[in-house]
């Protein structure tokens, strides 16, 4: 028996097959109506299945029925036997990770044995009969999911297949009871296999964190996964479901009853926005909200990262998943959420969530059995973020050398001379030339200040930013532009870049921030900016030349700054975290505009994206 902490980590893990690995112990206690069990032993090219089932089989699938004396034709039960040896092969079915029917061969019956007086109507219960099936893969297979199709027209009670199977390289069975056309799918490691009976606690919670990372979290293709994310701005409710689960929901039409093509999932695409909004209700701030439908995207089992936008193609009813992505908007941050689940039925009896709360994780369980299925969340108290402040300084520092001109006074001026060469000339008196000079003086002072003209002095430079301050500017003007996108709104972005950045700059920057943050793999969404890093930041000469593109404001207080940074943005879905660090190389221009530091040009020199590194959330 695998110890307690190893069994614990099953469940906690979801492991991939969602079943308890036993020692092989039989299962004991009566049958329903029709039971079939099935030893499954999986090498990397051949499956070979086992199957015991009770001879009543074959009057409950194979319609044979007593004779008139209470007992059944001997030879009518060895052909039944037969008969039902492919009834098995075609109703057992394994497939592979595209729904693909593998071929299955009979090598083996082993009759029951039949007393000489025959078997009386009635005791067929008490004899079994053995097959042996055969599967061939082409390549070692990761995926294998099986089918079973056991049905019998007027049975009261579905056939049941018991499965035990076993992956060549570890004795450890898995289990599952399997109900008809409710499929199961199982993973293989062939590097890595499950341990042995004999491994440790501490191995067993090794191999299973290994197997968690391998699978990105999404271990059991046959459960149902919920995801809750509460953010400043939005709550987001992730599923990702079986489609058979799915289908027992809802009428899938399709040509083909194993997939489902893509036109077919484009129907199946609005009944299902139909399904989610008619349940499981999200109430935001005691009000409920009505969904939008970010995503709905169809998977194989090929794909481990659902939050990677798959290629569209067919995919098998059998084994394919659905990823659903419904968002509820908010009007400032949320101070209470609650999310219900009331979607269940026979194939959907429970339903584990993790809900992402800001920093807090959270587990919850929705169940058939509770009588309430609702999450609650209530915010604590939590910082506002800090409002987006403009970098300012006194313009005066900065300003442009001038020379004023008082152009009457000059008038004056000029006058008071002609009247001093009149006098030095003997033109006119000394007394009237002296009245002159007085009356041009006065006059001179008394329209000092009426048009003034100002030109640059040209024998004094304006006064250059000093370079640490200059650094310092800029850093706070870099750090702004990107904390504007803490927010989501449109015009919240605007207004909190227009602190520092100013013209027609601002509409250009804003675009391209966006779109370097668009992430193609996710399907386009816009990750979330996690950090910023000036890598290296050089103030210009002076003499750099510069755009006149916004024509006066060449003789703006200012400076030029070329900087290197690494923008680091993260996109999360279904507990994954996506990450990308893009690099850049920009030269920029930085003017003061009424007492405010603005950019006012960049020039990207140079940008470059990294790869997507993916994670997987603790919990």
């Amino acid at each position: 028996m695998i110890r307690s902490a190893a069994g614990f980590f099953v469940g906690m893990l979801l492991f991939s097959w969602v079943l308890v690995p036993s020692t092989g112990r039989s299962w004991e206690g009566t049958h329903p109506v029709s039971v079939v069990e099935a030893n499954i032993y999986v090498t990397k090219f051949k499956a070979t299945v086992k199957l015991k089932a009770f001879a009543e089989d074959l009057e409950l699938l194979q319609g044979i029925e007593a004779l008139d004396d209470g007992f059944y034709d001997s030879e009518e039960l060895v052909d039944a036997t037969e008969d039902h040896a492919d009834y098995l092969a075609e109703k057992i079915q394994l497939l592979t990770a595209d729904g693909i029917k593998l071929p299955a061969k009979v090598v083996e019956i082993s009759q029951f044995e039949i007393p000489e007086e025959g078997i009386r109507q009635g005791q067929l219960m008490n004899y079994t009969m053995g097959f042996v099936l055969e599967y061939d893969f082409e390549e070692p297979p990761e995926f294998i999911t099986i089918n079973q199709q056991m049905v019998a027209e007027g049975m009261l009670l579905p056939s049941e297949l018991k499965v035990m199977l076993k992956q060549a390289g570890s004795d450890q069975p898995f289990m599952k009871m399997m109900k008809p056309d409710q499929p199961e799918t199982f993973r293989f490691d062939w590097d890595d296999p499950a341990l042995n009976s004999d491994a440790s606690d501490e191995d067993w919670e090794g191999w299973f964190e290994k197997q968690r990372e391998k699978t990105l979290g999404i271990q059991s293709y046959s459960s149902v996964y919920s995801f809750i994310y509460i953010t400043h701005y939005e709550v987001r409710h992730e599923v990702l479901i079986p489609l058979a689960n799915l289908a027992s929901f809802l009428d899938l039409s399709r040509a083909d009853p194993g997939f489902l093509d893509v036109q077919e999932q484009d129907a199946a695409a609005e009944k299902i926005k139909v399904f989610f909004s008619s349940g499981n209700p999200v109430k935001i701030d005691g009000v409920e909200v009505q969904p939008t439908f970010d995503r709905i995207d169809f998977y194989g089992l090929d794909l481990r990262d659902f939050a990677v936008q798959a290629e569209r193609r067919k995919i098998s009813m059998a084994n394919g998943r659905v990823g659903v992505i419904m968002s509820y908007s908010t009007k400032g941050m949320p101070r209470s959420v609650s999310v219900t689940w009331d979607l269940f039925n026979d194939a959907v009896k429970s339903v584990d969530s993790v809900v992402f709360a800001f920093d807090e994780i959270q587990k919850t369980e929705f169940t058939m059995f509770l009588t309430d299925n609702t999450f609650e969340w209530q915010a604590t108290d939590m910082p506002a973020t800090a409002p987006i402040s403009g970098v300012t300084t006194n313009a005066k520092r900065y300003a442009t050398p001038v020379i004023h001109l008082p152009l009457v006074s000059l008038g004056f001026g000029l006058v008071l001379m002609v009247c001093l060469g009149g006098c030095l000339l003997g033109r006119c008196s000394w007394m009237t030339g002296l009245l002159a000079v007085v009356a041009c003086f006065l006059a001179g002072l008394a329209t000092w200040n009426v048009q003034v003209w100002e030109m640059k002095n040209p024998f004094v430079a304006r006064p250059q930013v000093p370079p640490e301050e200059a650094s310092s500017v800029f850093a706070q003007l870099h750090k702004n532009i990107f904390r504007a996108f803490d927010y989501r709104n449109e015009e919240e972005i605007y207004n909190a870049l227009a602190q520092s950045v100013d013209g027609d700059l601002l509409r250009d920057l804003y675009l391209k921030i966006i779109e370097s943050l668009k992430v193609k793999e996710q399907g386009g969404a816009v990750s979330n900016i996690r950090e910023v890093k000036i890598v290296e930041g050089t103030p210009l000469p002076p003499d750099t030349e510069r755009s006149q593109s916004n024509g006066a404001a060449a003789d703006r207080p200012g400076f030029g700054f070329r900087s290197q940074w690494d923008l680091i943005g993260t996109v999360e879905h279904w507990g994954h975290i996506h990450e990308r660090t893009n690099k850049y190389d920009a030269r920029f221009q930085v003017e003061l505009i009424d007492d405010q530091w603005k950019i006012t040009e960049m020039q990207v020199l140079d940008e470059s994206q990294g790869p997507v590194k993916t994670s997987l959330r603790k919990f």
